[in-house]
């Protein structure tokens, strides 16, 4: 085969396996589109404020390919209706008790009255993979979550660089005191959303994403979509909850936990690849 020849046939196998192009118009429901491009990934710690653990660095640039990402956190009705189709692994996926969103009555999950669109938690970080995967979908990489958090301009937090206030966000808030008024439904505080548009990337429930955790693992990512480490013990959470203080609700900061352990504080949203084109 002459030269041009095997050119024009290694163009249409990677056509073949290209993403489609992502705009607004074509995103599933409930999802928002996040085209392919460059971002930076990681804190500075030498700053004013004294913020950043030294995880979050080194700062580094990261191509990422397009992706879908839940505009909202899985809601108590989503999860409750998955787990009572998988009753006999609900047990692994999820934990009832006191500050949770869902119940159990005969037998049968159920969002507590009212809270229907509040987001479910005490979830399991293989909930979170589990009920993705059903849905479709999958849990984002830290740095796709991290990506749809703070977009291309390095902001602090997913609203800009302004101190967390109650009004955008669920911050320093008492259970003991406030009940299941510490957290806000799923599409609640518009004016705390991320620069592509998704709901409490900060405050509510901290999000599980698909990573193992590495407190070194920003020094040998790669460039180019990082998955996370191959194995570890702990997995990556992101974007604080109702009660933490402003430190953590930071678009960078990196909270990790046993993928088995049930917390009241566990949540999630899942993403998504585009359509292959052929």
């Amino acid at each position: 085969m002459k030269k041009g020849g095997i050119v024009i046939v290694l163009f249409l196998l990677l056509a073949c396996t290209a993403h489609a192009p992502i705009a607004g118009g074509d995103a599933p429901p409930g999802m928002a589109p996040i085209s392919e491009g460059p971002f930076t990934m990681g804190f500075d710690i030498e700053n004013d404020e004294d913020w950043g653990d030294t995880d979050e660095e080194p700062v580094h640039e990261v191509f990422l390919s397009p992706y879908y990402i839940d505009l909202y956190e899985v809601t108590a009705a989503e999860f409750a209706e998955f787990l009572n189709q998988h009753l006999e692994d609900s047990p692994r996926y999820f934990e009832t008790g006191a500050a949770v969103t869902i119940e159990k009555s005969d037998g049968r999950f159920r969002p507590h009255e009212g809270l229907e669109r509040y987001p479910a938690n005490r979830v399991s970080w293989y909930g979170a993979d589990a009920y993705c995967r059903w849905k479709g979908k999958r849990l984002p990489t830290e740095a796709e979550w991290e990506k749809a958090a703070r977009g291309a301009d390095e902001r602090i937090f997913p609203w800009g660089n302004a101190f967390p206030g109650n009004g955008f966000v669920t911050y320093r808030r008492k259970f003991g005191e406030m009940g299941f008024k510490a957290m806000e439904p799923v599409d609640g505080l518009p004016g705390g959303r991320s620069p592509y548009g998704l709901y409490h990337m900060a405050g509510n429930v901290w999000e599980w994403v698909a990573d193992w955790h590495d407190s070194d693992y920003y020094g040998e990512s790669p460039a180019r979509d990082p998955q996370g480490p191959e194995t570890g013990t702990s997995k990556v959470l992101r974007g604080g909850n109702w009660y933490y203080k402003a430190y953590y609700m930071r678009t960078t900061y990196r909270f990790n936990e046993k993928p088995g352990v049930f917390k009241v504080w566990q949540g999630f949203r899942c993403a998504k690849d585009p359509p292959q084109t052929h």
